[in-house]
């Protein structure tokens, strides 16, 4: 029996493992989207990152917010608009700023 249940267990194992990978090998709509508005080489550096579970969605906003904090102070995004290249940031002390950056290389304006 306690073999029946380990077996069972790792098919279990297998089915999310195998999910999960497919899951950061599909971008969905809004990600492919987000995607078709990259420039090439950065569109090629996200699809790299986004493994192990991280979504497109996230390594942009990963991306986005460290070249924000390379210019001006910023604890996270707090909303975003990719097609107007907006991001509104939390920043230590002073509150919310607004952030403009260009959508095709995620580098400020």
């Amino acid at each position: 029996m306690a073999t029946l249940n380990k077996l069972a267990l790792m098919a279990c194992t297998a089915v999310l493992i195998g999910t999960s990978t497919v899951y950061a090998q599909s971008p969905s709509a809004l990600e492919q989207a987000e995607l078709a508005g990259l420039n090439p080489d950065l569109r090629a550096q996200v699809l790299q990152r986004a493994t192990g579970g991280n979504s497109v969605t996230e390594v942009l906003q990963v991306m986005l917010l460290n070249n924000i904090k390379a210019k001006q102070p910023a604890n996270q995004i707090v909303a975003m608009d990719w097609g107007k290249g907006v991001a509104i940031v939390d920043t230590p002390g002073s509150g919310m700023a607004a952030v403009h950056f260009d959508p095709k290389t995620l580098q400020m304006q």
